[in-house]
């Protein structure tokens, strides 16, 4: 079984992994290449032969794919903004109290 990224990483980590990941997935370039394959894949799809189980599979798998690696890269932003509330709540836990008599 996989394990998650945070059984690896420390909060700040994953706060590290969460920005790149969202640099990412703001990158015009990355999106019109993520676009172009997904594109490419459609016009694959439409112009199969129906007859031809194994390309109309392929053409399945690779659209499957490409969208679990979206999903993953969503998911380590997510994680990295999860991350900073971690830590926001473990600095909130850690500060000093002043106790009056």
């Amino acid at each position: 079984m996989i394990k998650a990224i945070r059984d690896y990483f420390s909060p700040e980590q994953r706060r590290i992994v969460g920005i790149e990941a969202r640099q990412l997935l703001e990158n015009s370039h990355f999106r019109d290449a993520f676009d172009a394959v997904e594109s490419s894949l459609i016009d694959v799809a439409k112009s199969c032969d129906p007859d031809n189980k194994e390309k109309a599979a392929r053409v399945v798998i690779s659209m499957q794919l490409l969208e679990a690696v979206k999903r993953e890269i969503i998911r380590k932003v997510e994680d990295g903004e999860m991350a900073v509330f971690e830590m926001n709540e473990l600095e909130r836990s850690k500060k000093l109290r002043v106790f009056q008599r």
